[in-house]
Protein backbone atom coordinates (compact mmCIF):
# COMPACT_ATOMS: atom_id res chain seq x y z
CA UNK A 1 0.00 0.00 0.00
CA UNK A 2 1.77 3.31 -1.32
CA UNK A 3 1.98 5.87 1.47
CA UNK A 4 3.92 9.24 1.86
CA UNK A 5 4.61 11.54 4.73
CA UNK A 6 3.22 15.27 4.51
CA UNK A 7 2.50 17.31 7.78
CA UNK A 8 2.34 13.94 9.02
CA UNK A 9 -0.28 12.71 7.39
CA UNK A 10 -1.35 9.53 5.45
CA UNK A 11 -2.41 8.72 1.46
CA UNK A 12 -3.84 6.12 -0.65
CA UNK A 13 -4.46 6.35 -4.49
CA UNK A 14 -7.03 3.75 -5.79
CA UNK A 15 -8.75 3.32 -8.99
CA UNK A 16 -11.97 2.21 -9.94
CA UNK A 17 -14.04 2.00 -13.17
CA UNK A 18 -10.45 3.70 -15.11
CA UNK A 19 -10.81 6.58 -12.49
CA UNK A 20 -7.92 7.25 -9.96
CA UNK A 21 -8.70 8.99 -6.72
CA UNK A 22 -6.28 10.11 -4.34
CA UNK A 23 -7.18 10.07 -0.04
CA UNK A 24 -5.43 11.99 2.15
CA UNK A 25 -6.01 11.48 6.02
CA UNK A 26 -4.59 13.59 8.33
CA UNK A 27 -6.54 11.82 10.70
CA UNK A 28 -4.62 8.30 11.34
CA UNK A 29 -7.35 7.49 12.74
CA UNK A 30 -9.28 7.35 9.82
CA UNK A 31 -7.39 6.05 7.91
CA UNK A 32 -8.14 2.40 7.39
CA UNK A 33 -11.64 3.59 7.45
CA UNK A 34 -11.35 5.74 4.92
CA UNK A 35 -9.59 3.13 2.90
CA UNK A 36 -12.46 0.18 3.99
CA UNK A 37 -15.05 3.00 3.32
CA UNK A 38 -14.19 3.13 -0.52
CA UNK A 39 -13.69 -0.38 -1.12
CA UNK A 40 -17.39 -1.00 0.29
CA UNK A 41 -18.81 2.15 -1.73
CA UNK A 42 -17.57 0.92 -4.69
CA UNK A 43 -19.37 -2.62 -4.55
CA UNK A 44 -15.34 -4.02 -4.32
CA UNK A 45 -14.92 -2.45 -8.14
CA UNK A 46 -11.97 -0.83 -6.11
CA UNK A 47 -7.77 -1.62 -6.14
CA UNK A 48 -4.87 0.52 -5.10
CA UNK A 49 -2.62 2.14 -6.93
CA UNK A 50 1.01 3.72 -6.54
CA UNK A 51 1.07 6.97 -6.36
CA UNK A 52 -0.28 9.10 -9.76
CA UNK A 53 -0.94 12.33 -10.57
CA UNK A 54 -4.93 12.84 -10.65
CA UNK A 55 -7.69 15.46 -10.58
CA UNK A 56 -9.63 13.77 -8.46
CA UNK A 57 -8.55 13.80 -4.68
CA UNK A 58 -9.98 13.96 -1.27
CA UNK A 59 -8.59 15.37 2.23
CA UNK A 60 -9.90 13.81 5.31
CA UNK A 61 -8.99 15.60 8.62
CA UNK A 62 -10.24 17.33 11.97
CA UNK A 63 -9.98 20.55 13.59
CA UNK A 64 -10.78 19.86 17.18
CA UNK A 65 -14.08 17.76 17.14
CA UNK A 66 -15.27 18.54 14.24
CA UNK A 67 -14.11 16.24 10.68
CA UNK A 68 -13.79 18.40 7.83
CA UNK A 69 -13.51 16.78 4.19
CA UNK A 70 -12.09 18.71 1.30
CA UNK A 71 -12.84 17.32 -2.13
CA UNK A 72 -10.13 19.04 -4.81
CA UNK A 73 -10.35 22.50 -4.12
CA UNK A 74 -13.67 22.78 -1.89
CA UNK A 75 -13.95 22.17 1.77
CA UNK A 76 -17.36 20.90 3.51
CA UNK A 77 -17.65 20.46 7.48
CA UNK A 78 -19.52 17.79 8.52
CA UNK A 79 -20.15 17.84 12.42
CA UNK A 80 -18.67 15.32 15.11
CA UNK A 81 -20.15 12.15 14.50
CA UNK A 82 -17.52 10.02 12.81
CA UNK A 83 -20.01 7.58 11.64
CA UNK A 84 -21.65 10.13 9.54
CA UNK A 85 -18.72 11.58 8.46
CA UNK A 86 -17.82 8.40 6.28
CA UNK A 87 -21.44 7.96 4.92
CA UNK A 88 -20.60 11.86 3.68
CA UNK A 89 -16.88 10.10 2.19
CA UNK A 90 -18.73 6.86 1.01
CA UNK A 91 -21.40 8.95 -1.05
CA UNK A 92 -18.81 11.41 -2.34
CA UNK A 93 -16.34 8.54 -3.45
CA UNK A 94 -19.46 7.13 -5.38
CA UNK A 95 -20.35 10.24 -7.20
CA UNK A 96 -16.90 10.80 -8.39
CA UNK A 97 -16.19 7.82 -9.82
CA UNK A 98 -19.71 7.86 -11.46
CA UNK A 99 -19.51 11.11 -13.02
CA UNK A 100 -15.77 10.06 -14.18
CA UNK A 101 -16.11 6.19 -15.07
CA UNK A 102 -14.33 4.99 -17.80
CA UNK A 103 -16.71 3.39 -20.64
CA UNK A 104 -19.26 2.81 -18.37
CA UNK A 105 -23.00 4.82 -17.64
CA UNK A 106 -23.73 5.41 -14.14
CA UNK A 107 -27.48 5.74 -13.69
CA UNK A 108 -29.30 6.06 -10.31
CA UNK A 109 -31.67 3.25 -10.28
CA UNK A 110 -32.29 -0.23 -8.88
CA UNK A 111 -31.89 -3.19 -10.64
CA UNK A 112 -33.01 -6.51 -10.79
CA UNK A 113 -32.98 -9.61 -13.11
CA UNK A 114 -35.53 -11.72 -14.09
CA UNK A 115 -34.91 -14.72 -16.37
CA UNK A 116 -32.37 -13.20 -18.17
CA UNK A 117 -33.16 -9.45 -18.62
CA UNK A 118 -33.17 -6.78 -16.77
CA UNK A 119 -35.73 -4.36 -14.69
CA UNK A 120 -34.69 -1.53 -14.41
CA UNK A 121 -36.35 1.66 -11.70
CA UNK A 122 -34.65 4.68 -12.79
CA UNK A 123 -35.24 7.08 -9.71
CA UNK A 124 -34.27 9.71 -7.11
CA UNK A 125 -33.46 8.68 -3.01
CA UNK A 126 -36.72 8.83 -1.44
CA UNK A 127 -38.31 7.03 -4.98
CA UNK A 128 -39.26 4.18 -3.55
CA UNK A 129 -36.75 1.99 -5.46
CA UNK A 130 -35.18 0.29 -2.54
CA UNK A 131 -37.88 -0.71 -1.58
CA UNK A 132 -39.03 -2.28 -5.27
CA UNK A 133 -35.53 -3.97 -5.55
CA UNK A 134 -35.98 -5.49 -2.18
CA UNK A 135 -39.42 -7.20 -2.81
CA UNK A 136 -38.40 -8.30 -6.41
CA UNK A 137 -35.47 -9.67 -5.19
CA UNK A 138 -37.68 -11.70 -1.79
CA UNK A 139 -39.52 -13.01 -5.15
CA UNK A 140 -36.54 -14.60 -6.82
CA UNK A 141 -34.87 -12.24 -8.72
CA UNK A 142 -31.32 -11.64 -9.02
CA UNK A 143 -29.99 -8.58 -7.58
CA UNK A 144 -28.02 -6.13 -9.68
CA UNK A 145 -28.27 -3.20 -7.53
CA UNK A 146 -30.40 -0.44 -5.40
CA UNK A 147 -28.27 2.14 -6.10
CA UNK A 148 -27.11 2.79 -9.35
CA UNK A 149 -27.39 1.11 -12.48
CA UNK A 150 -24.15 0.54 -14.08
CA UNK A 151 -24.15 0.18 -18.17
CA UNK A 152 -21.23 -0.65 -20.82
CA UNK A 153 -21.22 0.90 -24.30
CA UNK A 154 -23.49 -1.45 -25.85
CA UNK A 155 -26.17 -0.51 -22.98
CA UNK A 156 -25.81 -4.05 -20.83
CA UNK A 157 -26.19 -3.49 -17.27
CA UNK A 158 -23.50 -4.68 -14.90
CA UNK A 159 -24.01 -5.75 -11.35
CA UNK A 160 -23.32 -2.88 -8.49
CA UNK A 161 -24.05 -4.97 -5.86
CA UNK A 162 -23.63 -3.25 -2.22
CA UNK A 163 -25.96 -4.56 0.59
CA UNK A 164 -29.15 -3.80 0.17
CA UNK A 165 -30.16 -0.38 2.30
CA UNK A 166 -33.53 -0.27 3.60
CA UNK A 167 -34.61 3.07 5.27
CA UNK A 168 -36.71 2.44 8.37
CA UNK A 169 -38.34 5.00 11.52
CA UNK A 170 -38.62 2.97 14.16
CA UNK A 171 -41.93 3.83 16.32
CA UNK A 172 -42.55 6.65 13.78
CA UNK A 173 -40.01 8.77 15.27
CA UNK A 174 -38.24 11.84 12.75
CA UNK A 175 -34.95 9.58 12.96
CA UNK A 176 -34.31 7.54 9.70
CA UNK A 177 -32.21 3.98 10.87
CA UNK A 178 -30.38 2.01 8.03
CA UNK A 179 -30.60 -1.98 7.84
CA UNK A 180 -28.34 -3.64 5.10
CA UNK A 181 -28.80 -6.90 4.30
CA UNK A 182 -27.27 -9.01 1.11
CA UNK A 183 -29.23 -10.78 -1.26
CA UNK A 184 -28.90 -14.25 0.01
CA UNK A 185 -30.63 -12.71 3.44
CA UNK A 186 -34.32 -12.29 1.73
CA UNK A 187 -33.39 -15.53 0.52
CA UNK A 188 -32.12 -14.13 -3.19
CA UNK A 189 -28.99 -14.74 -5.08
CA UNK A 190 -26.69 -11.70 -6.37
CA UNK A 191 -26.15 -11.65 -10.33
CA UNK A 192 -23.20 -12.41 -11.80
CA UNK A 193 -22.82 -11.10 -15.45
CA UNK A 194 -24.59 -8.29 -17.53
CA UNK A 195 -27.98 -8.76 -19.32
CA UNK A 196 -29.49 -6.58 -21.46
CA UNK A 197 -32.65 -4.66 -20.02
CA UNK A 198 -36.14 -5.99 -20.75
CA UNK A 199 -38.43 -3.39 -18.64
CA UNK A 200 -37.82 0.29 -17.73
CA UNK A 201 -40.59 0.95 -14.89
CA UNK A 202 -40.77 4.50 -14.16
CA UNK A 203 -42.77 4.71 -11.70
CA UNK A 204 -43.09 5.50 -7.47
CA UNK A 205 -45.63 4.90 -4.86
CA UNK A 206 -48.48 6.45 -4.52
CA UNK A 207 -51.32 5.87 -1.38
CA UNK A 208 -54.28 4.19 -3.22
CA UNK A 209 -53.28 3.83 -6.98
CA UNK A 210 -53.80 1.42 -9.39
CA UNK A 211 -51.07 -0.09 -11.91
CA UNK A 212 -52.07 1.55 -15.20
CA UNK A 213 -49.00 2.08 -17.32
CA UNK A 214 -48.76 3.83 -20.30
CA UNK A 215 -46.59 2.62 -22.72
CA UNK A 216 -43.74 5.10 -23.24
CA UNK A 217 -41.32 5.43 -26.60
CA UNK A 218 -37.94 4.85 -26.45
CA UNK A 219 -37.12 8.63 -27.21
CA UNK A 220 -39.40 9.44 -24.28
CA UNK A 221 -38.13 6.75 -22.26
CA UNK A 222 -34.06 8.01 -22.94
CA UNK A 223 -35.61 11.51 -21.72
CA UNK A 224 -37.24 10.75 -18.64
CA UNK A 225 -33.41 8.82 -17.80
CA UNK A 226 -31.64 11.86 -18.09
CA UNK A 227 -32.26 13.62 -15.05
CA UNK A 228 -31.19 10.56 -13.57
CA UNK A 229 -28.01 9.92 -15.53
CA UNK A 230 -25.01 10.92 -13.40
CA UNK A 231 -22.32 11.83 -16.10
CA UNK A 232 -24.81 13.72 -18.26
CA UNK A 233 -22.97 17.20 -18.15
CA UNK A 234 -19.33 16.06 -18.29
CA UNK A 235 -20.09 13.01 -21.07
CA UNK A 236 -23.15 13.99 -22.78
CA UNK A 237 -23.05 12.22 -25.70
CA UNK A 238 -21.72 8.91 -24.55
CA UNK A 239 -24.34 8.91 -22.31
CA UNK A 240 -26.96 9.71 -24.98
CA UNK A 241 -25.53 6.69 -26.99
CA UNK A 242 -25.50 4.30 -24.05
CA UNK A 243 -29.14 5.29 -23.03
CA UNK A 244 -30.22 4.63 -26.17
CA UNK A 245 -28.91 1.30 -26.70
CA UNK A 246 -30.14 0.60 -22.96
CA UNK A 247 -33.95 1.41 -24.55
CA UNK A 248 -33.89 -0.19 -27.62
CA UNK A 249 -35.26 -3.18 -26.79
CA UNK A 250 -36.65 -2.39 -24.09
CA UNK A 251 -40.74 -2.26 -23.04
CA UNK A 252 -41.18 1.24 -20.81
CA UNK A 253 -43.46 1.62 -18.51
CA UNK A 254 -45.30 4.82 -16.72
CA UNK A 255 -47.72 4.53 -13.94
CA UNK A 256 -48.04 5.34 -9.99
CA UNK A 257 -48.01 1.88 -8.73
CA UNK A 258 -48.92 0.61 -5.29
CA UNK A 259 -46.79 -0.91 -2.23
CA UNK A 260 -44.10 -2.55 -3.21
CA UNK A 261 -45.17 -6.05 -1.84
CA UNK A 262 -48.55 -5.87 -3.94
CA UNK A 263 -47.00 -4.82 -7.11
CA UNK A 264 -44.00 -7.07 -7.13
CA UNK A 265 -45.80 -9.70 -7.11
CA UNK A 266 -48.15 -8.83 -10.05
CA UNK A 267 -45.79 -7.47 -12.55
CA UNK A 268 -43.29 -10.93 -11.95
CA UNK A 269 -46.43 -12.72 -12.77
CA UNK A 270 -47.63 -10.15 -16.25
CA UNK A 271 -43.65 -10.70 -17.42
CA UNK A 272 -44.38 -14.66 -17.16
CA UNK A 273 -47.61 -14.08 -19.15
CA UNK A 274 -45.82 -12.44 -21.43
CA UNK A 275 -48.57 -9.68 -21.39
CA UNK A 276 -46.70 -7.25 -23.38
Amino acid sequence: MPNHTEKNSKAFYFESYGVQVRVECEDHEIFEDARDRAREALAGNFRLVDPVETPHSYRLSREDRTYLLQKDDRAFRHGESKELFLKYFDSAVRITVAEYAVDRLFLHAGVVGWKGRAILIPGTSFSGKTSLVHEFVRRGAEYYSDEYAVFDEEGLVHPFARKIAMRSRPGGNEVIEMTYMTPEELGGTTAVGPVPVGFILLTQFHEGSQWQPEKVTHGKGVFEMLSHTIPIRYKPEFSLQVLKKVTANAIILKSFRPDAAEFSEMFLEIVDNKVF
